[in-house]
């Protein structure tokens, strides 16, 4: 079974040797540069003119662009952190809150305990 199995494994390499070959051959080739640059180049103008019309589109009707955005996130991100950090002060608070009353409980028992020894 394992034969079979390897004689599939080599074909396959064989196949994909012969296939990069060709790829190769096809692509290294200077009218295919030439080709991808152009496509390339229309690609980018295609897409800087649609960032300037969509820049001039959001000011003309007054919508956030994008410095805004990324100033409200940063906000956001800071006002989480200074919230997180609330939260943990909170719950070191209450912990601390949480221990003083079981002293003072302690405390009032053993009070409670010294006033029925002096009756």
């Amino acid at each position: 079974m394992t034969g079979k199995n390897d004689e599939f494994v080599i074909a396959y390499k064989l196949f994909e040797k012969k296939l990069n070959k060709k790829i190769k051959r096809m692509v290294n080739c200077y009218r295919f540069v030439l080709l991808v640059k152009e496509i390339l180049c229309d690609h980018l103008k295609k897409v800087r003119f649609q960032r300037i019309f969509v820049k001039k589109f959001l000011d003309a009707n007054g919508f956030a662009n994008k410095n805004e955005f990324v100033t409200v996130t940063k906000q956001h991100i800071l006002n989480e952190a200074k919230l997180d950090d609330l939260d943990d002060q909170i719950y070191k608070m209450t912990q601390e809150w949480n221990l003083k009353k079981q002293k003072l409980a302690s405390i009032r028992e053993k009070l409670d305990e010294l006033k029925m020894e002096d009756l």
